[in-house]
């Protein structure tokens, strides 16, 4: 996931979907990933200007009824715990 959040800063779709691409034939099981990574991907083409196919991928993510993980981040700063959700 690392190279594919680094692809999106670079606004690099082509290198983006590379990625994605090789992703899913490496982890095809790992279902929840492959949603963020999805969504990732949209966000490169959105951010790109290719609304068309980011459209394409969040239709595809509907569809298929997957769903990205809500996370959890602690930290514990002079001891004192928090907690945030990453949506």
């Amino acid at each position: 996931m690392p190279f594919l959040s680094g692809a999106r800063n670079q606004k690099n779709s082509y290198l983006s979907q590379q990625i994605f691409d090789r992703m899913k034939k490496l982890f095809p099981a790992l279902h929840n990933q492959l949603a963020t990574a999805s969504i990732l991907l949209a966000n490169v083409y959105a951010s790109s200007g290719e609304m068309e196919k980011a459209s394409d991928i969040r239709i595809q993510l509907h569809k298929s009824g997957i769903k990205k993980q809500v996370g959890l981040a602690w930290t514990a700063p002079n001891g004192q715990i928090f907690v945030s959700l990453q949506l």
